[in-house]
Protein backbone atom coordinates (compact mmCIF):
# COMPACT_ATOMS: atom_id res chain seq x y z
CA UNK A 1 0.00 0.00 0.00
CA UNK A 2 1.29 3.83 -0.67
CA UNK A 3 1.99 5.61 2.03
CA UNK A 4 -0.52 8.35 3.01
CA UNK A 5 1.53 11.01 1.78
CA UNK A 6 1.99 9.70 -1.46
CA UNK A 7 -2.11 8.63 -1.64
CA UNK A 8 -3.06 12.47 -1.87
CA UNK A 9 -4.79 12.24 -5.57
CA UNK A 10 -3.38 14.68 -8.28
CA UNK A 11 -5.76 16.00 -9.91
CA UNK A 12 -3.20 16.55 -13.53
CA UNK A 13 0.20 15.37 -13.48
CA UNK A 14 2.95 17.16 -11.81
CA UNK A 15 6.48 17.56 -12.89
CA UNK A 16 8.92 14.54 -13.52
CA UNK A 17 10.28 12.98 -10.02
CA UNK A 18 13.67 14.03 -8.79
CA UNK A 19 15.96 11.29 -8.51
CA UNK A 20 15.81 10.60 -4.71
CA UNK A 21 11.94 9.94 -5.22
CA UNK A 22 11.23 6.08 -4.76
CA UNK A 23 8.99 3.61 -4.97
CA UNK A 24 7.27 2.31 -1.71
CA UNK A 25 5.38 -0.17 -3.64
CA UNK A 26 2.18 0.94 -4.56
CA UNK A 27 1.90 0.14 -7.80
CA UNK A 28 3.09 -3.21 -7.15
CA UNK A 29 0.45 -3.92 -5.13
CA UNK A 30 -2.27 -6.82 -5.83
CA UNK A 31 -5.03 -4.62 -3.52
CA UNK A 32 -6.91 -0.94 -4.62
CA UNK A 33 -4.56 1.23 -2.98
CA UNK A 34 -7.69 3.06 -2.14
CA UNK A 35 -11.09 1.44 -0.53
CA UNK A 36 -14.36 1.94 -2.09
CA UNK A 37 -15.94 3.90 0.42
CA UNK A 38 -12.70 6.50 0.38
CA UNK A 39 -15.06 8.72 -2.34
CA UNK A 40 -15.40 11.36 0.05
CA UNK A 41 -11.79 13.02 -0.86
CA UNK A 42 -11.30 14.93 -2.76
CA UNK A 43 -14.20 16.89 -2.94
CA UNK A 44 -14.02 18.32 -6.42
CA UNK A 45 -13.47 14.53 -8.02
CA UNK A 46 -16.40 13.34 -5.60
CA UNK A 47 -18.76 16.40 -6.86
CA UNK A 48 -17.66 15.60 -10.73
CA UNK A 49 -18.47 12.03 -10.16
CA UNK A 50 -21.69 12.33 -8.63
CA UNK A 51 -23.43 14.89 -10.80
CA UNK A 52 -21.63 14.48 -14.40
CA UNK A 53 -20.18 10.94 -14.01
CA UNK A 54 -19.35 10.32 -17.43
CA UNK A 55 -16.22 12.98 -17.02
CA UNK A 56 -14.92 11.32 -14.39
CA UNK A 57 -14.91 7.94 -15.93
CA UNK A 58 -13.72 9.95 -20.01
CA UNK A 59 -11.30 11.32 -17.31
CA UNK A 60 -9.89 7.69 -15.99
CA UNK A 61 -10.15 6.20 -19.06
CA UNK A 62 -7.70 8.73 -21.09
CA UNK A 63 -5.24 8.61 -18.13
CA UNK A 64 -5.03 4.60 -18.56
CA UNK A 65 -4.55 5.30 -22.58
CA UNK A 66 -1.58 8.31 -21.85
CA UNK A 67 -1.45 9.23 -18.23
CA UNK A 68 0.22 12.62 -19.07
CA UNK A 69 -3.30 13.53 -19.98
CA UNK A 70 -1.56 15.41 -23.17
CA UNK A 71 -4.39 16.46 -25.55
CA UNK A 72 -7.35 15.43 -22.78
CA UNK A 73 -10.34 16.74 -23.48
CA UNK A 74 -13.33 15.81 -20.79
CA UNK A 75 -15.99 15.12 -24.30
CA UNK A 76 -14.31 12.38 -25.63
CA UNK A 77 -15.61 8.88 -26.53
CA UNK A 78 -15.73 7.23 -23.18
CA UNK A 79 -17.59 10.25 -21.72
CA UNK A 80 -19.91 10.04 -24.64
CA UNK A 81 -20.25 5.76 -24.33
CA UNK A 82 -21.27 6.02 -20.71
CA UNK A 83 -23.65 8.36 -21.28
CA UNK A 84 -25.51 6.95 -24.41
CA UNK A 85 -25.49 3.70 -22.11
CA UNK A 86 -26.66 5.45 -19.12
CA UNK A 87 -29.62 6.49 -20.54
CA UNK A 88 -30.90 2.40 -20.29
CA UNK A 89 -29.18 1.93 -16.91
CA UNK A 90 -26.90 -0.03 -19.01
CA UNK A 91 -23.20 2.10 -17.92
CA UNK A 92 -22.40 -0.37 -15.41
CA UNK A 93 -21.67 -2.77 -18.59
CA UNK A 94 -19.23 -0.34 -20.20
CA UNK A 95 -17.68 0.51 -16.53
CA UNK A 96 -17.29 -3.43 -15.37
CA UNK A 97 -15.47 -4.22 -18.91
CA UNK A 98 -13.38 -1.23 -18.19
CA UNK A 99 -12.88 -1.88 -14.03
CA UNK A 100 -11.65 -5.29 -15.20
CA UNK A 101 -9.23 -4.03 -17.56
CA UNK A 102 -7.65 -1.34 -14.86
CA UNK A 103 -7.49 -4.61 -12.82
CA UNK A 104 -5.71 -6.72 -15.21
CA UNK A 105 -2.96 -3.98 -16.02
CA UNK A 106 -2.14 -3.29 -12.80
CA UNK A 107 -2.42 -6.78 -11.39
CA UNK A 108 -5.11 -6.04 -8.78
CA UNK A 109 -6.76 -9.18 -7.76
CA UNK A 110 -10.51 -9.46 -8.18
CA UNK A 111 -13.32 -10.94 -10.20
CA UNK A 112 -15.83 -10.06 -13.17
CA UNK A 113 -18.44 -10.88 -10.59
CA UNK A 114 -17.14 -8.52 -8.27
CA UNK A 115 -16.40 -5.68 -10.83
CA UNK A 116 -19.94 -6.03 -12.16
CA UNK A 117 -21.51 -5.67 -8.34
CA UNK A 118 -19.56 -2.43 -7.81
CA UNK A 119 -20.10 -0.87 -11.29
CA UNK A 120 -24.06 -1.73 -10.67
CA UNK A 121 -24.11 -0.90 -6.76
CA UNK A 122 -21.80 1.91 -6.05
CA UNK A 123 -21.17 2.79 -9.38
CA UNK A 124 -20.34 6.51 -7.90
CA UNK A 125 -17.43 5.60 -5.65
CA UNK A 126 -16.30 3.01 -8.39
CA UNK A 127 -15.54 5.79 -10.54
CA UNK A 128 -13.69 7.63 -7.73
CA UNK A 129 -12.04 4.70 -6.62
CA UNK A 130 -10.87 3.68 -10.52
CA UNK A 131 -9.64 7.27 -11.17
CA UNK A 132 -7.57 7.87 -7.90
CA UNK A 133 -6.17 4.50 -8.31
CA UNK A 134 -4.93 5.11 -12.07
CA UNK A 135 -3.75 8.24 -10.84
CA UNK A 136 -1.23 6.95 -8.31
CA UNK A 137 -0.47 4.02 -10.57
CA UNK A 138 0.04 6.06 -13.07
CA UNK A 139 2.83 8.77 -11.91
CA UNK A 140 6.03 8.58 -13.13
CA UNK A 141 8.00 8.67 -9.58
CA UNK A 142 5.97 5.41 -8.39
CA UNK A 143 6.00 3.22 -11.63
CA UNK A 144 9.46 2.72 -11.80
CA UNK A 145 10.39 1.58 -15.53
CA UNK A 146 7.55 2.67 -18.22
CA UNK A 147 8.54 1.14 -21.45
CA UNK A 148 9.07 4.03 -23.86
CA UNK A 149 6.02 4.36 -26.74
CA UNK A 150 5.65 2.12 -30.06
CA UNK A 151 7.27 4.44 -32.94
CA UNK A 152 4.44 4.58 -35.31
CA UNK A 153 5.07 5.86 -39.02
CA UNK A 154 3.44 9.38 -39.74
Amino acid sequence: MASSSQKVYQAWPTDPPTYEQVNDGATQSREWNYSLFDCCSPGTLCLMACCLPCLAYGKTQARVQDPSLRGFSYVNGSCAIWTFLSFGALQWISQTITRGELRKQHGIEGSCCGDCCVSTFCGCCAIIQEEKEAELRSRPNLAGYQRTPAMGMN
